[in-house]
């Protein structure tokens, strides 16, 4: 769903609760709190599955905890809130569950709590996901300093192709897309974390973001924001072929498409990145973000969600 616009989304965070403990609270394109417990910072975020109606699952372990590793942890502990329609079965619930089982395990979390309930006038499961783990250095969107090199790691458009694939594979075929490009596609489920990546260069970058909703336009404009930097993108992002076919027939932009896999990090400009492909630098400026010479706006909507309603039409 339409993430809420900055300018409104701002007014609402608040420095009310003085504690000295908070040393990154709420602020806008920020992807995860942080608290300082005595020699370390605990990283906690949350996160909502909104877009995917097969493998939530497998979704809600995987996209907070790719948040908490950009933030220069490895994710530890788990608290999904899981919301049921009135009339799922216990087969359809256990899918679930078993999803978050194997995430859990693959990604050595410990799912610590949580809630489930069944809830009326939903169609599908509603599950977020609090994520938390601890590290000694805290990473942040706004940690990127002018000098410093911008690099994409993993392809853009990952998880909004597997999504379409997985769940309007039909529709797709429909519209003239191979079935081969569609089964293809359907497999990327292990691709989604960006976990590993960050951990490695998490000692290293200056700054690192998840290209979740609105694509790696909209995670590079909110890392330019952030920083109060200027950054200036040129070129063509990598991605996979079959996400170009998808996107073409469909008519949606790549760079606007939901990124999970994707990691935006960006390094001093005398260290070369063990990871990823340069796209761009960071020069002082207004805060603000300039691909292929054109300033880039906020875009509070992902092209995913276009194609799905599209779909429902």
């Amino acid at each position: 769903m339409p993430k809420l616009p900055r300018e409104f989304l701002e007014r609402f965070f608040s420095d009310e609760v003085k504690d000295s403990q908070i040393i990154k609270g709420p602020e806008y394109g920020e992807d995860a709190a942080v608290i300082s417990i005595g020699d370390e910072f605990l990283i906690v975020h949350p996160d909502p599955i909104s877009g995917a109606a097969k493998n939530i699952g497998w979704l809600a372990l995987h996209i907070p905890s790719n948040d908490v590793a950009v933030s220069g942890a490895r994710p530890r502990w788990a608290l999904p809130t899981i919301q049921f329609p009135e009339d799922y079965s216990q087969d359809q619930i256990s899918t679930i569950m078993g999803e978050l089982r194997e995430a859990a395990k693959l990604l050595e979390i410990g799912i610590i709590g949580g809630h489930t309930e069944f809830v009326d006038d939903i169609t599908k499961p509603l599950i977020t996901t609090t994520v938390m783990g601890l590290t000694d250095r805290p990473i942040f969107t706004s940690g990127s300093n002018p000098g410093d090199i911008i690099v994409q790691i993993g392809d853009a458009g990952i998880e909004g192709t597997w999504i379409l694939a997985s769940d309007y594979g039909d529709e797709l075929v429909s519209r003239g897309v191979s079935p081969d490009t569609i089964e293809t596609a359907s497999k990327w489920r292990d691709q989604i974390s960006v976990v590993d990546y960050a951990l490695q260069i998490a000692d290293i970058a200056t700054s690192m973001h998840d290209a979740t909703e609105g694509g790696i336009l909209q995670c590079l404009y909110e890392m330019a924001v952030c920083s109060g930097n200027r950054f200036l993108v040129d070129g063509n992002f990598k991605c996979k072929k079959e996400t170009g076919i998808i996107c073409d027939v469909l008519e949606l932009d790549i760079n606007r498409l939901i990124s999970s896999g994707c990691l935006i990090a960006t390094f001093p400009e005398d260290i070369k990145p063990p990871l990823g492909k340069v796209i761009g630098r960071v020069e002082e400026g207004v805060g603000e973000l300039i691909y292929n010479d054109n300033t880039v706006v906020e875009e509070t909507e992902d092209e995913l969600f276009r194609a799905i309603r599209n779909f429902m039409c």
